[in-house]
């Protein structure tokens, strides 16, 4: 006898948009997927499990049209920070999702890194005209 399933794709679609709206809205709050699943009387792990079905569907666009606009500026020379190694399309058998994934995760590193040490040379900048 195959499994039955217990919510219309309806009920699965609507709850889910309303999570993604919700999310966009909302996004400091961590209760809209229970507030969700009561709302629309469906099960919080269901609701959870539609949403990283959706979220993995969707990630390889999202990823590509989401890469923030790095912007310079001329506060104080920075040392180069050093080149990350190139990342292989597949690495220990990951999707080239994956390896995107990681090769923006290190560009993001790189990046906090450079602004971590411009916000230190602006507070020495800072204590030098602020002690005179």
């Amino acid at each position: 006898m195959p499994f039955e399933q217990k919510y219309s794709p309806d009920t699965r679609e609507a709850s889910l948009a309303r999570v993604l709206e919700r999310r966009e809205a909302e996004p400091g709050n961590r209760a809209i997927i229970r507030e969700t699943a009561d709302e629309f009387q469906v099960g919080e792990q269901s609701l959870r499990g539609w949403i990283r079905a959706h979220e993995k569907a969707n990630a390889p666009d999202e990823l590509a049209s989401e890469a923030p606009e790095v912007v310079e500026t001329a506060a104080a020379p920075v040392a180069a920070a050093p080149e990350a190694p190139a990342e292989p399309s597949v690495r220990r058998g990951r999707p080239s999702a994956a390896a995107s994934a990681d090769a923006r995760v290190a560009e993001l590193e790189t990046e906090v890194a450079k602004l971590r040490r411009d916000r230190e040379t602006l507070k020495s900048a800072l204590a030098v005209l602020l002690s005179d």
